[in-house]
């Protein structure tokens, strides 16, 4: 899952997620906000190392639903 052009689409899809985040978060639900953070962290991380999933973003997705 390395090559360049799969880790640049699924790092597009996780900017386009944080837009979302940013557009939507609500303080009110920590539980969800703290789920959020945790994938975000692993995400952002794996985007640093080139080392992205479409598990790994669904996660993120997943967690901004429930926001």
């Amino acid at each position: 899952m390395s090559d360049t052009i799969t880790q640049t689409r699924l790092s597009m899809r996780l900017d386009a997620y944080l837009r979302t985040y940013t557009e939507k978060r609500d303080k009110k639900d920590s539980l969800s906000s703290e789920r959020w953070n945790a994938v975000w962290t692993i995400a952002e991380r794996a985007r640093t190392n080139n080392t992205l999933t479409p598990e790994l973003v669904d996660d993120v997705r997943t967690a901004l639903n429930k926001l």
